[in-house]
């Protein structure tokens, strides 16, 4: 197994961010009974479905800041 070239500057990709606010969502949802019942099920299911096909997108999208010939920090 190898990292990806960028792999110092995960953070910054745009696929890690919805992954990790899709993660968070889901945790609110699970543990979090303030958030349990704000939002009808099909609403939910909906904001997951957009947000997992959105992580998909940004996968492919270049992000010229994280060029792999630029030097890192």
């Amino acid at each position: 197994m190898n990292l990806i070239p960028q792999w110092q500057q995960l953070w910054k990709m745009y696929s890690v961010q919805l992954s990790a606010l899709l993660v968070a969502l889901n945790l609110a949802a699970t543990y979090w009974p303030a958030f349990q019942g704000v939002l009808p099920a099909g609403v939910f299911t909906a904001v997951n479905s957009f947000l997992g096909l959105a992580v998909i997108i940004s996968r492919i999208i270049k992000q010229p800041e994280l060029s792999a010939d630029k030097p890192t920090v």
